[in-house]
């Protein structure tokens, strides 16, 4: 039993009100951050079925905010306020907490006890218990910087007891050195250095450009793959990366912006495929494809097209095997898309996109039964023991206890059937 393994069960134990923490009820939602013109933006709910309504849970104090669903809780992530604003699953706000004065927030991560925040003005990694908002510097990760001293911090992702951070690297000039990930052991909350050899601690170095967007880890375990790509519609020097989880070094690109065109967000939906984003700057557009993985990209058929801002958040449901992909209604728009795509058929529903109040920034699954392993619509010792059972395995995504969709069954989907504990239908 590894060290992760351990702190996790110790944690369900210690701390019982995790329970109650996690909320009583179960939900079918998607939620959805959307950006206005200005600085304020909004927290929608949409129905993960059709008719896929859509309501607005809050205005936010951010035009940039992220969205993270820990339990049965959300969590949006606002830069330009600093503050993380935590929403039940009836749409409530039950809490909020700043985690520093202009430190800009930009991901976090939560257990029972303590959560993680990435800030893109701060060095160091932040924790913070989220249920008080008492929080302290953790790590520092300037050693990693570029010449402005800042590392740039991004998003997260676990894999097994292992955290890691992404780092842009990028100047007050938009320029920089190639990104990085910082790579972090969850049970002693200490830096892994990716290259013993050296005699310096050392971040796993990658060869695109300033790593922004979700990663995801292959159905089989064994690779994280990362969008490094800067957002330039011109450089086309990043693509989508390999990262070895067991050496922890990167293994070049599955996909190379040079040969494609500027990349953006991607999700990988089974062992072998996935589908992905590209852009054209000679008219601002969104083009989604499916792609194969195994042997280097094969990519099939153009599904949606949408030209406007350049958008990225694509949201895949294993549940339903429906793909969600942002949009605009038009150049200047004030208002955005969502085309949703039958992964099946790779085929769009419907006659047009839905359309959305503000454009989308974020979205990810709602809480609730997304922990509920055996399908019985509750989270139950049943779900605890099928997690338990596959833990460390690599399964087909969102089986076997991988209530993450992940492909692996790890603390990540542990950690969402212990906060979902005795949530039902």
């Amino acid at each position: 039993m590894n060290c992760a393994f351990r702190i996790v069960l110790a944690v369900a134990l210690l701390f019982p009100g995790a329970n109650a923490y996690a909320g009583a009820s179960a939900s079918g939602q998607i939620y959805i951050t959307t950006g206005l013109f200005g600085s304020t933006g909004l927290l929608l709910s949409m129905d993960r079925t059709a008719p896929f309504g859509v309501t607005t849970v809050a205005t936010l104090g951010s035009s940039d905010s992220r969205v993270q669903v820990i339990g049965t809780e959300i969590y949006v992530i606002e830069p330009q306020t600093d503050l993380v604003r935590v929403f039940s699953a009836s749409g409530a706000e039950v809490r909020s907490f700043s985690v520093g004065v202009g430190t800009s927030p930009r991901d976090i991560i939560a257990f029972a006890d303590r959560a993680y925040v990435t800030r893109a003005n701060s060095t160091f990694l932040y924790r913070v218990n989220p249920l008080t908002g008492v929080g302290a510097d953790l790590i520092d990760l300037s050693m990693f910087a570029d010449a402005d001293g800042i590392p740039d911090m991004e998003r997260m992702i676990i894999h097994g007891d292992r955290l890691f951070v992404q780092l842009r690297r990028v100047d007050i000039n938009g320029q920089g050195a190639n990104g990085a990930l910082a790579v972090i052991d969850l049970a002693t909350e200490t830096l892994i250095d990716a290259v013993p050899a050296t005699p310096e601690i050392d971040a796993i170095e990658l060869l695109g450009p300033a790593p922004r967007l979700r990663m995801h880890i292959d159905a089989q375990g064994q690779t994280l793959l990362v969008s490094a790509t800067d957002g330039n519609q011109l450089s086309l020097n990043g693509g989508i990366e390999r990262i070895n989880l067991q050496t922890l070094a990167s293994q070049g690109f599955t996909v190379a912006e040079i040969d494609v065109a500027a990349l953006g967000g991607f999700v990988v939906t089974n062992i072998d495929d996935g589908y992905m984003l590209f852009h054209t700057d000679i008219i601002a557009s969104n083009h989604l494809v499916p792609f194969t993985l195994p042997g280097g990209a094969v990519f099939g058929p153009e599904i949606v097209f949408d030209a406007g801002l350049y958008l990225d958040a694509l949201l895949y449901d294993p549940a339903t095997q429906l793909l969600f992909m942002p949009g605009t209604v038009g150049f200047g728009a004030t208002d955005g898309l969502l085309s949703i795509v039958d992964t099946q058929s790779n085929t769009q529903l419907g006659a047009s996109p839905i359309t959305l109040p503000g454009i989308v920034v974020d979205q990810v699954m709602g809480p609730g039964l997304d922990a509920d392993a055996n399908g019985d619509c509750a989270v139950n010792l049943t779900d605890l023991s099928i997690v338990l059972f596959n833990f460390g395995s690599t399964v087909p995504p969102g089986s076997n206890g991988d209530v993450d969709g992940s492909g692996f069954v790890d603390l990540a989907d542990l950690s969402m059937v212990l906060f979902a504990f005795g949530t039902v239908c």
